[in-house]
């Protein structure tokens, strides 16, 4: 076959050469390349799984280290549920705050429980409260409340002297303890679907 193609005129040999070659080419440009660019995005591709195997892989061996921590999270929840109460307990409140108030030295003059406010799993319920007695009781109760065991938050504090000569009464406060309840089943927020 090469003999036949030597003795060809040099013109026809030319033309069978550049027809070869384009050949070549439309083969390289339509097959090879296109195979060529798979196989590049195919070993991408395996790259990325390989990434994504080995993080999972870091990630699996770090399962024990996560169960440590859900099961630590749970423990503060359990906590901290001990502090929300499932109702309200008005009159234990009262009991308790009227004997924070009288072990701190300070007169309960009102305790007047305010509107509850909703959340998911919570409800605020403040309390207006009027107390007097002197700066030193004060700090006293407010320390009293701090390590209460329920949670108390004490805002809108507002302080007034008291004309009188009794030193165990010279000031006159207003403020709003806020207490929490828990809630065990998800109560829909207001305005809210």
């Amino acid at each position: 076959m090469i003999q036949k193609i030597a003795d060809l005129p040099q013109q026809q040999q030319i033309l069978l050469a550049l027809l070869a070659a384009g050949l070549l080419f439309m083969g390289w440009y339509y097959v090879i390349s296109p195979a060529v660019v798979e196989v590049e995005g195919l070993r991408a591709g395996n790259a990325g799984l390989t990434g994504e195997i080995e993080t999972a892989q870091v990630t699996a061996a770090r399962l024990p280290q996560f169960q440590e921590e859900v099961a630590q999270q749970e423990q503060e929840l359990a906590a901290k549920r001990e502090k929300l109460p499932d109702e309200k307990e008005t009159a234990e409140i009262v009991r308790q705050i009227q004997q924070l108030a009288e072990d701190s030295n300070l007169e309960l003059k009102s305790f007047t429980p305010q509107s509850t406010i909703r959340y998911d799993f919570y409800e605020d319920w403040p309390i207006r409260m009027a107390i007097e007695g002197s700066y030193r009781s004060l700090g006293l109760f407010f320390q009293k409340v701090a390590q209460f065991r329920r949670l108390i938050n004490v805002s809108n504090i507002a302080i007034t002297s008291l004309s009188t000569t009794d030193e165990g009464r010279t000031i006159s406060v207003t403020c709003t303890a806020t207490t929490f309840v828990f809630l065990e089943e998800t109560v829909p927020v207001a305005g809210t679907d």
